[in-house]
């Protein structure tokens, strides 16, 4: 866990450099779905230039069950950069509403092991990290001058590395497995995001 709060600072870091102290638009968001279930996450959205806008996002799932030694922990991180096509609402802080698209890389840490069959012998926990990277495309809704709703999907590729355990017993601090990959095409991104103008 602790690579992950250096790579979150690095994108921070690159965040910034990136805006060159030049950004006027700043908005905060929130992926409301998750935030319901209980996964703390945090965004932030920068204006770079007309019709570009830099994001950045974070995300913790801190879940962990005793009866079964069940768990469902991740930490992730991304960034992307986004064009907005047909720009509405222009406002002091040059904060886009509309269609936009652009890329996007995702990297993050995970701890998962769910109960399966009904039996702790046959289920497995799997810890390790992954990236992902693809392209990025949503939709902002004006509600007012300071909130927004944001629609939100990335389809790209996933590549993620782990080490397979028993869920529980006597060996389940012992890797069953190392360094098992598994690749993925598809949706690796998706949020319904509440968004707030920070400088209307």
């Amino acid at each position: 866990m602790k690579s992950y709060y250096i790579h979150a600072l690095l994108a921070c870091a690159l965040l910034l450099a990136l805006t060159g102290g030049e950004a006027r638009g700043q908005s905060i968001k929130t992926n409301v779905p998750l935030l319901l279930m209980g996964s703390p996450n945090i965004g932030a959205e920068v204006t770079l230039t007309r019709q570009l806008t830099l994001d950045a996002e974070a995300l913790w799932m801190p879940y962990m069950f005793k009866k079964h030694e069940e768990v469902f922990r991740a930490a992730t991180g991304s960034i992307e950069c986004r064009y907005h096509v047909s720009p509405s609402h222009y406002y002091t802080n040059d904060s886009w509403d509309g269609f936009y698209v652009g890329p996007y890389a995702l990297y993050g840490q995970f701890n998962i092991g769910l109960f399966r069959h009904g039996d702790k012998d046959q289920s497995v926990r799997r810890k390790g990290w992954g990236v992902s990277g693809g392209l990025s495309t949503g939709y902002k809704f004006y509600l007012s001058p300071r909130f927004k709703i944001d629609i939100n999907l990335g389809l790209g590729y996933a590549h993620l590395q782990y080490n397979k355990y028993k869920l529980g017993g006597e060996y389940a601090g012992f890797p069953m497995e190392q360094k098992a990959t598994k690749a993925w095409f598809g949706p690796t991104k998706f949020g319904v995001y509440l968004v707030y103008n920070i400088f209307r």
